[in-house]
């Protein structure tokens, strides 16, 4: 794992995010699961998806 591959994965996850109606939703999951395995991120006992929620920080969100 490097810089580069980390930098990608993040680039083409938020690219697949798009917006609520044009959202790729295959290639969401898709870059779920490759950010989770460059970073190591467990997943959840139940398989529903990974635990990104036990890396995230703990302040609040800024207010626009």
């Amino acid at each position: 794992m490097n810089l580069k591959d980390i930098r990608r994965a993040v680039a083409d996850y938020m690219r697949s995010e798009g917006c609520s109606c044009c959202r790729a939703s295959d290639d969401h999951e898709y870059y779920t699961r490759v950010l989770a395995k460059l970073l190591r991120v467990p997943i959840y006992s139940d398989g529903s998806g990974y635990d990104f929620g036990k890396f995230e920080s703990k302040k609040p969100v800024r207010e626009p």
